[in-house]
């Protein structure tokens, strides 16, 4: 069994096989757990024993391996007695393949998926020999495909901890708007924090009129403060934020410089933004505002869930101001 710190250990061994035990102990003093460098190793060999870490690995870089003869073998399997036995020792072949880096179970028209890695074609042939004599009688259709890797990346099992922390982080911001009285100047502070706490390049709020054929720009911070200008009056028809009033879902990108709901690909592009993320603000049902964000980082589906739950917890604490029906009808 894990706990919460050996979760984190875990996280940040997932993302960084080499960080120092020194490291991870400073990082979870930072979220309060008391706990030293000693106490940090004597997991990790605890880890090791309870065979939870089988080992370390360095991230090669794709273009390396992709020099190399890359199979991706997928099989469909015969039912028959020796079935289950059969799947046995496929399970105790790949774990033992030095050639085989990725082996999974498949669900659909076919049972099983493997990645081999070999020096030669020479080596490809040979060990494709030694496994269709040994699995043939498991087989029943065997399809064999060369590829080229694109992307490596460390198995994150435990990812749910950053969410934590974020969330974390989230509420931390709700709680300091509370200071403010006014409505506008909690409103500020909300395109404010965006730009502050989420890599923000700029961060604007629009409210739907009245009549719900226009957003208006009430709100804007970072880079462009300025509320007047083209986008201060915007259809609610429009590509890139009218669908977030309309369905009441996010608008996410992390292709700035070429998604078509975005007006001005050249602007993007030199101000070198790669994601944008726009969310309703709701009130009984309806989508009454879009808070937007552009940002100059790509933001991960971590960040674009912590996004949302910002913008459904600011519905929520926002409730009381929306109940005044002059404000909701400039």
């Amino acid at each position: 069994m894990t706990d919460e710190i050996d979760k984190i250990i875990l996280a940040h061994l997932g993302k960084n096989a080499r960080i120092s035990s020194q490291d991870i102990a400073t990082n979870l003093q930072d979220l309060g757990y008391t706990i030293t460098d000693r106490a940090v190793r004597q997991r990790f060999a605890r880890l090791e024993k309870n065979n939870v870490i089988l080992g370390y690995s360095a991230i090669l870089n794709p273009s390396l391996i992709s020099e190399k003869v890359n199979r991706t073998i997928i099989l469909k399997f015969k039912l028959t007695k020796k079935t289950e036995a059969l799947v046995e020792l496929l399970t105790k072949y790949v774990e033992e393949s030095i050639f085989c880096t990725y082996s999974s179970k498949l669900s659909g028209d076919f049972d099983w998926i493997c990645h081999f890695v070999f020096d030669s074609v020479d080596q490809f042939d040979l060990e494709s020999n030694n496994f269709l004599s040994r699995f043939g009688e498991l087989i029943s259709d065997y399809r064999s495909y060369e590829s080229k890797m694109i992307k490596s990346s460390p198995y994150m099992v435990y990812d749910e901890q950053e969410l934590k922390e974020k969330k974390l982080r989230v509420y931390s911001i709700l709680n300091s708007l509370k200071i403010h009285d006014s409505l506008n100047d909690r409103l500020q502070a909300i395109v404010d924090s965006l730009v502050t706490y989420f890599d923000g390049y700029f961060a604007r709020l629009w409210f739907v009129d009245k009549d719900r054929k226009w957003l208006i720009l009430k709100f804007s911070s970072g880079k462009y403060k300025n509320i007047d200008g083209e986008f201060s009056k915007v259809s609610i028809d429009s590509l890139k934020i009218g669908p977030v009033v309309k369905t009441r879902k996010a608008v996410v990108t992390n292709d700035v410089a070429h998604d078509p709901r975005v007006k001005h690909h050249d602007w993007a592009k030199k101000e070198k933004l790669q994601s944008f993320a726009a969310y309703p603000l709701t009130y009984k049902g309806k989508s009454i505002a879009v808070l937007a964000l552009f940002s100059k980082k790509k933001l991960s589906h971590i960040d674009f869930e912590i996004l949302g739950i910002f913008c459904d917890q600011l519905s929520k604490e926002l409730t009381g101001f929306f109940e005044a029906k002059d404000f909701l009808s400039e």
